[in-house]
């Protein structure tokens, strides 16, 4: 049986984040400062989160970008693996993904490991769009990679 880990990642520029796997996969990651922790885990600093955790340190400090390597790949919907395929400090509309962007945005919203899977790269023509769990997240975000400046 493989339990869920967890590990804190403190002083991010988005706030701290809980960071969950499987022993195999990156199954989470929970932005604490706007979301509430409503399961169970084992505190762990198992190989998957200490990776986890050096990926979000180089991301905020510039240094490296790379895609995470510990993703399930299978599980992702096709919009969510498109998403993967945005190089850092560029973005695609949501129209860029259908003809339906509202279900761009809704698949999007369901994407449970935001930054590793880069969700927020994905933008409206008429403004910067949605984000879950917060729209100050995005714009964190957006701004870290000088995608937007105010």
């Amino acid at each position: 049986m493989n339990f869920i880990r967890g590990k804190v990642v403190y002083n991010l520029p988005v706030g701290d984040v809980l960071i969950l796997s499987d022993g195999i996969f990156l199954k989470k990651l929970v932005f604490l400062n706007y979301e509430k922790v409503n399961f169970h885990y084992i505190e762990n600093d198992c190989q998957i989160l200490k990776k986890a955790e050096e990926f979000l340190i180089n991301y905020f400090e510039k240094k490296i970008w790379y895609q995470f390597e510990f993703i399930d790949y299978n599980s992702l919907n096709p919009i969510l693996k498109k998403t993967l395929k945005i190089p850092f400090g560029k973005f695609l509309y949501y129209s860029d993904f259908s003809k339906f962007p509202r279900y761009v945005g809704k698949i999007l919203g369901l994407n449970v490991i935001p930054i590793f899977v880069p969700c927020h790269r994905v933008i409206s023509k008429s403004g910067i769009g949605g984000y879950t769990p917060s729209i100050e997240i995005k714009k964190i975000l957006l701004k870290h990679e000088s995608i937007i400046s105010f």
